[in-house]
Order: structure tokens, then sequence, then C-alpha cells
């Protein structure tokens, strides 16, 4: 079991899904397209290696004593760091890294050219930062936290997909409306153990609130939530359970993988690399919108669908111009009338992917 310590680090450093509305002047104010891509199934794809046992400590410099491939092998292991990020002179697309936010709960990804931030990311995140195909980032390694790779989630993993692809294909091809709705249902309840499977598994801390009389004083460390005549009502985190099933390295591990994977993903058939793709293989300027598992494009890109877990579906196109939403709100909305625009699109015998 980790440590508290090590707990609270990975609770407050290992952010979940990237969510970011891209505003101008990065993109166009008047949008030509609006177009909506998702991973199916995303989180699914990153369960076959997980962090195990108890992780070791790097310093700053023990990783710069490492060769190349010692750190390289280091970044692709299951491995959390803290690091200092530069962005390079010249960078003219989406950011990297998650970077804090003073004061809040939230993430930023910093693009403008030069500017530096100290932040915490997964391996597979440093490491695409460092080796992309654009333009390497400069990454000083601070220290880090590197595991033991295993796989205690493979097998959980491998039943998950087997139940959606079977319940999804049965939701395509059954001959009764009704058992293909209930077919899809069940598919999404899938998804809806795998989610919330990994949010138990990362424990965030409890919450304990309470009430102090006006003009006691109130507890150390507390977030007041309101107040009225008589008392003041609080609460505050209570540090986290001893539940033996807690792993919030686990989850960790995966959310940080699937962001890497927003960015650049490649198309393997056997161990060959067959396509790529990701905000990375967008042209600049194009990128709207990253939501958990999906992005929102000005136009349309060549990336192919299996069907397997992992891969962009495309998911909805709303023809331009389209003024640029202002808020995430407005997005959801814009992304709705693009879903049905799709639909309408496949109904008349459109593009079938």
């Amino acid at each position: 079991m980790l440590s508290e310590e090590l707990r609270g680090l990975l609770h407050a450093t290992g952010g979940q899904g990237r969510t970011e509305l891209i505003s101008p002047p990065r993109v166009p104010e008047q949008l030509p397209a609006l177009v909506e891509y998702d991973r199916t199934f995303a989180y699914a794809k990153h369960l076959w290696k997980s962090p195990v046992g108890t992780p070791r400590r790097v310093t700053a410099a023990a990783f710069a004593a490492m060769t190349e491939q010692e750190q390289t092998k280091a970044l692709m292991s299951c491995s959390h760091w803290n690091v200092r990020v530069t962005v390079p002179q010249g960078w003219n697309h989406v950011g990297l890294l998650p970077a804090p936010v003073a004061g809040d709960r939230a993430w930023t990804y910093p693009s403008e050219p030069g500017a530096t931030f100290t932040t915490w990311a997964g391996g597979a995140e440093v490491h695409l930062a460092l080796a992309n195909h654009l333009a390497p980032w400069r990454i000083e390694v601070l220290g880090g936290l590197l595991w033991e790779d295993g796989k205690p989630l493979d097998e959980w993993g491998k039943r998950l997909r087997s139940a959606w692809a079977d319940l999804t294909n049965l939701s395509r091809v059954h001959g009764d409306e009704r058992q293909r709705q209930a077919a899809y249902l069940a598919s999404r309840a899938v998804r809806a153990v795998l989610l919330f499977g990994l949010g138990g598994f990362a424990q965030r801390p409890r919450l304990v609130s309470g009430t102090t009389p006006l003009g006691e004083a109130i507890p150390a460390g507390v977030e007041i939530l309101g107040q009225d005549d008589q008392v003041v009502t609080w609460q505050r985190q209570s540090g986290f359970s001893r539940d033996p099933y807690a792993h919030p390295e686990w989850p960790a591990y995966v959310w940080s993988g699937a962001r890497a994977a927003l960015l650049h993903t490649q198309y393997r058939q056997g161990k060959e690399i067959v396509g790529t793709a990701g905000a990375l293989h967008a042209r600049p300027g194009t990128v709207v919108y990253f939501g958990t598992d999906g992005i929102a494009l000005t136009e349309r890109q060549p990336w192919p669908y299996r069907g397997e877990v992992g891969d962009y579906l495309l998911k909805g196109h709303l023809t331009g111009p389209v003024e640029h939403p202002a808020s995430q709100e407005r997005y959801l909305e814009l992304r709705a009338l693009g879903r049905a625009e799709l639909a309408a699109e496949r109904a008349a015998g459109g593009e079938q992917r």
C-alpha cells in the first residue's frame, strides 16, 4: 500500500482527462467547420500495463547520470515525474504538458514559445514532449517516481473489452430494434464500469463536514461552506481511507497515457506502424477542443477507424462557418448539432465513418 504522502501527491498531481477550449487567436473566430472525433472506449486501451509495488524515488542527479537509453526506458516505464518545462521557440501547436493553476484544481496546457513552468506528469507525456515529431521541448527532470511494470489490470481490461465488443456488435446487427437498443445500453454500462472502477482505485480524500457555533474558533484547515445567525458550516479533507483496494497509481498511469494518446497515437499491424492520429497530426490552428477522450477540430482527418479500442471515431461534423464557442457550454451545444448533422448525412447515404 502506498504511503499517505504518495497517495496525496498522486491525488494532487495525477489529474484525469484533459478539458481545454482553445480560443482565438490560436484558432479562427469563424470556424470553417466543427468536427468531433472520439477515442473509442479509450481508457481500456491503457490497461495492459500498470505500476506495481512501492515506487523508487529518482533524484535529478540520478536521472541525469543515466544514459539516454536508460532515461527513455525510465520514462516509458510506469512512472511519474516532476519536471521544469520550456516551450521551444517557434512552437505553433497545442500545449503538451499540464501546468497547475494557482489556487485552482484545474490545469492549463501552456503553448506560448518560451513559456516555462514546473509540473508533474506521467512518463508517457514527458517522453512525448521530448520526442514529438514537430519540435522537442526542453525538459529538466527534477525528480520522479519509478515503479515496476506489472499487469494487475490486464485481465480485467480484457474482459471489459470483450464484453464491450460483443455488445457493440450486437447493437448493430441484431434484427430486433429493442434488442439492439438494449445491447447499446449494456455496452454503455460496461464503459461506466471501467470509468467508475478507475475512480474507485483512485480513492480521493474523504470530506468531513461539521458546524461551529458562531463566535467560537473554527477548526484549522477547513473550507467554510456557509453560515447563519447561529452556526458556521464547514468541510475539510480527512485524509485517505486505509483501503487495501486503493491504488491511485493505477488510474494516474491510465489517465496520463490517455492524455498522451490525444496528442499522438500509432496504429499497428503486428509490430508494423501503419498509421498515426492525434492532435499533433492535425494542422496547427485547427484543434478547437479537448474533452477527456475526444478532440474537436476545424477539418476532417484521414485517421483510420478499425473499430478497435483507442481508435478515433468520427462522431460529429457541423458545417461552417461556425462562430467560435465562447464557453464549454456553447461548445456542447454545437457538438450536439454536429452529431445530428453527421447522423443525417449518414442516413442519406453519405460517408460511412
